[in-house]
C-alpha cells in the first residue's frame, strides 16, 4: 500500500477471475479503490459485476487472485475485513416476521455492538428516510424500495470505514435517490469509501467521482467523473 493517504487504498483487486463451468464470469481483473472516493462499476446486465462484488465481500471464492479490504486478505482475514465494510445486496434481506427495528438490532449484535450504541445508531438513522412509521411493521409488509432503505441503514449501522452496493436504487422513488446520493456523498467527505456497481449512468454520474466500465467479465476502461463527463460516450 501507498503511504500517502490521498493513495491510501480501501479495496484492492489483484487478478480476479471466476468461472461458472465454461462460462468466464470474471476474467483477471485488476482493481483499485482509493480512501475516499465513490467507485462506480457500470456495464451491461451480465458483464460479472455481480460475481466482482461477492467475491470483494466473500459471498463467492475466487478461482484466482486476491482481494484486500485495507490491509486484510478477504480470504485469510475474513472477520478482520469484514469488520470494514457494509454491504447491501441487488435483493435485500427481509426477514418477514422481524419489524424493521428489530433487523436493524438484530444487525447490530452480529456486529458486537453494544445494546446502547445500537439504540442510538438507530435513533439517528431512522430519520434519514421517512421510515419512522413502519420500522415497527414487519418486514412482510415492506414495499421493495423500503426494504432497500432498510437495507442501507443496516449497512451504516455499524460506521463501517467501506460501504459496497449491488445496484443502489433499485426500487426507490426520486426523492429517496437523492437522499441516497447525498449521503454516500458525505460519507466519503467525512473519510468512508463508497463502492457500487450499477447500470443506471445517471446514478453513476450524479454520484461517483470515478468509474470502471465492465463488459463480458473485464473492466476495459477507467475514467473520473466530472461535470462535464459524458458517460453515454464512455459507456
Amino acid at each position: 500500500m501507498e503511504n500517502n493517504q490521498a493513495e491510501k487504498l480501501a479495496i484492492k483487486v489483484e487478478n480476479l477471475s471466476k468461472n461458472f463451468g465454461r462460462l468466464t464470469a470474471v476474467s483477471s481483473v485488476n482493481l483499485k479503490i482509493r480512501v475516499g472516493e465513490i467507485y462506480a462499476l457500470i456495464g451491461p446486465n451480465g458483464a460479472g459485476k455481480t460475481t466482482l462484488i461477492k467475491m470483494i465481500v466473500c459471498l463467492l471464492s475466487p478461482d484466482s487472485g486476491y482481494v484486500y479490504i485495507f490491509d486484510h486478505n478477504i480470504i485469510k482475514q475474513p472477520e478482520e475485513a469484514k469488520k470494514l465494510f457494509g454491504y447491501i445486496s441487488d435483493n435485500p434481506t427481509a426477514y418477514d416476521f422481524l419489524t424493521g427495528k428489530e433487523f436493524l438490532f438484530l444487525t447490530g449484535s452480529l456486529r458486537m455492538m453494544k445494546k446502547e450504541t445500537i439504540n442510538k445508531r438507530i435513533n439517528e438513522l431512522v430519520n434519514l428516510f421517512p421510515l419512522k412509521n413502519i420500522i415497527n411493521q414487519p418486514m412482510s409488509e415492506y414495499s421493495r424500495g423500503n426494504k432497500q432503505k432498510l437495507a442501507f441503514l443496516a449497512a451504516l449501522l455499524a460506521q463501517p470505514k467501506i460501504i459496497i452496493i449491488d445496484e443502489p436504487i433499485v426500487g426507490l422513488d426520486p426523492d429517496s435517490i437523492k437522499i441516497f446520493i447525498n449521503t454516500l456523498k458525505e460519507f466519503a467527505k467525512n473519510g468512508g469509501t463508497v463502492f457500487f456497481a450499477t447500470h443506471i449512468l445517471s446514478f453513476a454520474q450524479a454520484c461517483a467521482s470515478r468509474c470502471g466500465i465492465m463488459r463480458e467479465g473485464k473492466i476495459v476502461a477507467e475514467k473520473d467523473i466530472k461535470k462535464d463527463t459524458k458517460l453515454e460516450a464512455i459507456y
